[in-house]
């Protein structure tokens, strides 16, 4: 199998079981069953704004298909040789994370085409993840966004409040965290709302919870809070 020759780490949480679909509900049950076994070339193309979820669904899939999957986050490699992904389509699915790094360096856009290509032909799967449709993402390689519009393009919706707090439960139910509805209206009002910012006070929460061997109070994520700042 090819792999990539650098380590990379998933997030603990970044499981389908910790990842509140909402209005991204038909995307989340394709991804997860999608097992790279199909009779043809496919996958999806996520966009969205920051903090989204779409890393946390790319990761998902990754550890849902074990050895069947390699995920390549961009943020990390953009700065090493295309040659690392090199020999990566023995995998039945590709998830390449924060793909748009990629538009107009023409080195890395020739090796995700090269690496599309040999996906196309193994009849395999990519799923990628950018910031913006694959049309303006910027790619100057034509050919390639060519390829990449094949894949079914999904949107992923932010959470509002309500969906934001029953996200926090769930990921608060997988760790094994109580957490009270007081606590989650407080969380939403005195921290940043994008689930990014709200999974990291929750992990500094349970973390502290663990030392402090003190429950989940207001007063005692007052304090916390109040540390990190």
């Amino acid at each position: 199998m090819g792999q990539l020759p650098l380590a990379v780490q998933l997030d603990d949480f970044a499981v389908f079981e910790s990842f509140f679909p909402a209005r991204n509900h038909e995307i989340y049950q394709l991804l997860s069953e999608l097992d790279g076994s199909s009779d043809r070339f496919d996958g999806y193309w996520l966009w969205g704004e920051t903090a989204s979820g779409k890393s946390h669904l790319l990761q998902a899939v990754s550890d849902n298909m074990i050895n069947n999957c390699v995920y390549i986050p961009m943020k990390e490699l953009i700065g090493h040789n295309p040659d690392i992904i090199q020999d990566l389509s023995s995998r039945n699915i590709v998830c390449i994370d924060d793909i748009d790094l990629c538009a107009g360096k023409k080195e890395w856009e020739l090796a995700i085409f090269d690496l599309c290509n040999q996906l196309f032909d193994r009849k395999l799967s990519l799923v990628t993840s950018s910031s913006s449709k694959v049309a303006s993402s910027g790619f100057i390689i034509n050919d390639l966004q060519s390829r990449l519009s094949i894949l079914p393009s999904y949107k992923i919706q932010h959470l509002n409040d309500e969906e934001s707090k029953s996200a926090l439960r769930l990921r608060a139910k997988f760790r094994g965290i109580e957490i009270s509805n007081e606590v989650l209206d407080y969380l939403l009002k005195r921290v940043n709302r994008d689930m990014t910012s709200l999974y990291e006070i929750l992990d500094r929460l349970d973390n502290a919870s663990l030392i402090a061997k003190r429950k989940l109070s207001i007063p005692f994520v007052k304090e916390v809070i109040n540390q990190s700042n």
